[in-house]
């Protein structure tokens, strides 16, 4: 006896077990064929095709369905598992970058140097004895040392407006408040 349509499994075998082959009635089974999906890279991927991708909103990699694409490149996606609507991510963030620590460039460590030789022309041999601590109450002149607590010691290279000073510090020049 064959089972009714809406009593069989939804995974069906590939192929017949042998007993049901040697039964002389139709098998119920038989009439459903079981595809299986070609790789991703032979399909051609068009508006509501399935495709994995980093999904904003679970932050996992999981099935979408493309909802918009430009050219050939998939650009708006929904979430088959949450349905959240979002630009499409092959990958995670962060996850096709390399993983070794990045060299400063030479460029980079010239201007660093430049920016300290700077720094001490403009100290002169001066300390940090002489310098006023820093709070926005008070008011700087240039050429003036001041000391900030996140900073360190600063020289006062010019006065924006009334109330802006710029500074030169060890790690590049800041603007800072004064006389508020």
């Amino acid at each position: 006896m064959v089972p009714p349509e809406s009593e069989l499994p939804l995974a069906m075998p590939l192929r017949e077990p042998a007993a049901a082959a040697t039964t002389s009635a139709p098998v119920a089974i038989a009439a459903r064929t079981c595809y299986r999906r070609r790789p991703m890279a032979t399909t051609k991927i068009k508006a509501g095709s399935t495709v994995d991708g980093w999904c904003t909103k679970c932050k996992l990699v999981l099935a979408h369905t493309v909802e918009a694409m430009v050219g050939a490149k998939i650009t708006r996606v929904h979430c088959n598992t949450c349905g959240g609507q979002h630009a499409y991510r092959a990958a995670a963030p962060g996850a096709g970058k390399s993983t070794k620590a990045r060299r400063s460039t030479p460029r980079k460590t010239a201007e660093a140097a430049q920016k300290h030789n700077e720094y001490e022309v403009l100290l002169r041999g001066r300390t940090g004895d002489k310098a006023r601590p820093y709070a926005t109450s008070e008011r700087f002149a240039p050429g003036e040392l001041i000391k900030h607590s996140a900073f360190g010691l600063g020289v006062v290279i010019a006065e924006r407006d009334s109330v802006k000073i710029d500074v030169a510090f060890p790690d590049g020049p800041k603007v800072l408040l004064h006389g508020r």
